[in-house]
């Protein structure tokens, strides 16, 4: 399935990639990441970011390209690591994008957190039952002295 938004070689290499991020797990019946709307998703929550994904996709596949001919999608599973490990070693910042997107997509999915154990709503205002616990254990953090700095601000501005 390709998005008006991206490449048919782009949206095949995204779903690849993003079941890299988070594959299927059959035994808890969770989807992969790339069964979910993930273009869909980026572009009601953050479309911003849209443009940073399609570049990351393009890197993904002109580097796929230099390195064996073909297109990211149509790697074997093992190319695939391969690949996305040296672009990783090569540049810190690569799918940095896809990556905190996935995340936000995927845990923000009502099959998800219903198949996860978790109310598909948002935390408030119902709130969430917070466990008592011993207060004593944040003496330390009680006993250390300011650990920031306040810098005033002339509000003037």
């Amino acid at each position: 399935m390709t998005d008006p938004y991206l490449t048919e070689e782009q949206s095949i290499s995204l779903t690849k990639l993003l079941n890299m991020i988070i594959p299927p797990n059959d035994v808890k019946g969770l989807p992969g990441a790339g069964e979910l709307d993930f273009v869909g998703y980026v572009r009601e929550f953050d479309p911003n970011q849209l443009e940073a994904v399609q570049k990351e996709l393009d890197l993904l596949n002109n580097y796929s390209k230099s390195q064996f001919k073909r297109i990211f999608s149509d790697l074997d599973q093992k190319e695939r690591e391969y690949l996305v490990d040296r672009l990783r070693n090569d540049n810190k910042t690569f799918a940095q994008s896809i990556t905190f997107q996935t995340m936000a997509c995927y845990y923000q999915d009502d099959n998800v957190m219903r198949t996860l154990g978790m109310d598909s709503r948002p935390p408030f205002p119902k709130g969430n039952e917070v466990v008592s616990g011993d207060l004593n254990l944040l003496d330390p953090v009680r006993k250390k002295q300011q650990i920031f700095r306040y810098i005033p601000r002339d509000l003037s501005d």
